[in-house]
């Protein structure tokens, strides 16, 4: 090869281009994933209008494994039919609360600068709504039998940091 022009692969490209257009694409694909204050999810543009997601059918969890939230024994009033959901950072608002069995809708309003999520479980149930941007809200309907669940915002650490409580279905 002439020692005025550098050496170049065989298709063209030169030597070590893609491996750094390799690294940009990793490191772009890494920051979008990423939750930063003020910028919505890539998946919560989804959520961004209220909708209405299939019902889905949770089991109650045993009266053993039955817990709440809430100290001295405090009862939460029972809702029925809508039931808003305040979620911030970190937490839910109510934590602890009581709906009647049958389909329930739940409003969930993102309050924080994070994306938030909002997850229904128990033995053997795990369901999960749409993602919520920052300041954004929407609907979530699920039938609930009679039992106690645990609710959360599944994203990253948000359950361990403060955003999780308790469901009581009552019948």
């Amino acid at each position: 090869m002439d020692a005025c022009c550098p050496r170049r692969e065989p298709d063209g490209a030169r030597p070590g281009a893609r491996g750094r257009l390799a690294l940009v694409l990793l490191l772009a694909s890494l920051v979008a994933a990423c939750e930063y204050p003020g910028v919505a999810h890539p998946m919560a543009a989804a959520a961004s209008a209220p909708r209405l997601g299939g019902a889905a059918t949770a089991k109650p969890v045993p009266a053993g494994e039955r817990g709440s939230s809430r100290g001295g024994g405090e009862q939460a009033p029972v809702l029925q039919g809508t039931v808003p959901m305040l979620l911030k950072d970190f937490e839910l608002q109510p934590d602890a609360l009581a709906v009647k069995a049958g389909t329930v809708t739940f409003v969930l309003k993102n309050d924080g600068r994070y994306t938030h999520d909002f997850r229904v479980e128990g033995q053997g149930v795990d369901l999960k709504g749409p993602k919520v941007g920052s300041g954004r809200s929407t609907e979530w309907r699920i039938a609930l039998e009679p039992g106690t669940y645990r609710i959360s915002c599944p994203v990253s650490n948000h359950a361990d940091r403060g955003m999780a409580g308790t469901l009581t279905v009552v019948p």
